[in-house]
């Protein structure tokens, strides 16, 4: 098996581990410093360093024509979904990937879309606004509820304006018409959407892949524990655990829909009703999916597999209990409920919602490979050089 890898984050990295410990052949690709770079699992072919999009599709399908085998396409991260769905009929040509580039993937990374649709399917999700531009987010300002969030339709068109934030938080009417006179016209579209309230223990976690015939495999389920940035970031502490409502909804409306490929997906129970209420899928593996690695779960190689007309993996039951942490995201997390946590929008996180701790993993630190986690903390250095430089 050969795959290649777009994106080398944390994400990646786990791809690239549960690939190549099965023995694939692996390519990867990103921009400049990246995580997974380094990692031993990138041996004959190694990775690519690009400067931009244009000149990927040329060279990706110069790539194929040569391997000897049809390769399979994994993106991780969502610049490159967007540019496999707007490439896929040129793509599916020389490679193998999950069939929900060309279906449904678009209707899940445009939010009100995907709020239109788990309304069709009597699935609850919080409220949602969309707006064009700056002129748009300020003609809502009488219609949506405070507090409430603000993210960008595709959010690494405003990365730069965001400082590491994913979203905007306006907990009132002036500082919702702040942010808009602040947002940057290139950004694109924004939404606007209802806040959830509760801690961040109360969302539950869904990854899996659902095969050509709509059946979902290796299904697994997680609590997220906490997040960064605090409220609205990256999981930055998750642990394994079973969520039967969780489950049964994926199992319900993922085929439903017609998806057909890895996900993970997010959830939050609202305690003024305590119904759960799915928040997004994203179409790719996500950052905590070595945690369903480490606990007995193998999605993406279920994935490769079937994508490539080999044997299923076992699907074996998931093992509760295992701590995923990103350490050092996770200490400034901890940090800021612990000094800055009073009067914050949401409670903090009730750490000992999930039971006890049997087993603990991490998304770089990796003893058997263990470059990435000593060159992560230099790609840090790097990044903050070049923002603040």
């Amino acid at each position: 098996m050969h795959a290649v890898i777009l994106g080398l984050s944390p994400t990646g990295l786990y791809v690239a581990r549960e690939l190549g410990e099965a023995g694939a052949r692996l390519l990867g690709v990103d921009y400049g410093p990246a995580t997974a770079r380094s990692s031993v699992h990138f041996g004959r072919d190694g990775t690519w360093r690009i400067e931009n999009l244009q000149d990927l599709l040329p060279r990706l399908l110069a790539h194929a024509a040569g391997a000897g085998q049809r390769p399979l396409l994994i993106a991780t991260s969502d610049v490159f979904i967007e540019w496999m769905i707007e490439n896929a009929a040129a793509l599916r040509t020389a490679f193998a990937f999950p069939a929900c580039y060309e279906t449904a993937a678009p209707d899940l990374l445009d939010k009100v879309r995907f709020h239109a649709l788990c309304a069709r399917h009597g699935v609850e999700t919080p409220g949602i606004w969309q707006a064009a531009d700056r002129g748009a987010l300020q003609a809502l300002v009488d219609e949506i509820p405070f507090p409430c969030i603000l993210k960008p339709v595709l959010i690494h068109r405003a990365k730069a304006f965001l400082k590491g934030h994913k979203v905007l938080v306006a907990r009132s009417r002036e500082q919702y018409q702040e942010y808009v006179a602040a947002i940057p016209v290139e950004s694109g579209a924004w939404f606007v959407q209802e806040i959830i309230p509760g801690p961040e223990s109360s969302i539950t976690l869904f990854a899996g892949y659902v095969d050509s015939g709509g059946a979902l495999r290796q299904g697994f389920t997680a609590r997220k524990l906490r997040q960064y940035p605090a409220g609205f970031g990256s999981a930055s502490l998750v642990i394994s655990e079973d969520n039967t409502d969780t489950r049964e909804i994926c199992e319900r409306f993922l085929p439903a829909i017609g998806y057909r490929g890895v996900c993970g997906v997010e959830f939050k129970r609202d305690p003024r009703d305590g119904r759960l209420k799915i928040i997004e899928i994203n179409p790719r593996p996500t950052l905590w999916f070595q945690l369903s690695h480490a606990a007995g779960k193998r999605v993406v190689l279920a994935a490769a597999n079937d994508l490539t007309a080999h044997a299923a993996p076992p699907d074996l039951p998931q093992s509760n209990g295992v701590l995923w942490r990103y350490v050092l995201k996770d200490l400034v997390a901890a940090a800021f409920y612990t000094f800055k946590g009073r009067g914050f929008l949401f409670p903090s996180p009730d750490l000992a919602a999930a039971g006890p701790t049997r087993a603990r993993c991490w998304p770089v630190f990796d003893a058997t490979d263990p470059k990435p986690a000593l060159m992560e903390p230099l790609h840090y250095v790097a990044k903050a050089f070049k923002r603040f430089s």
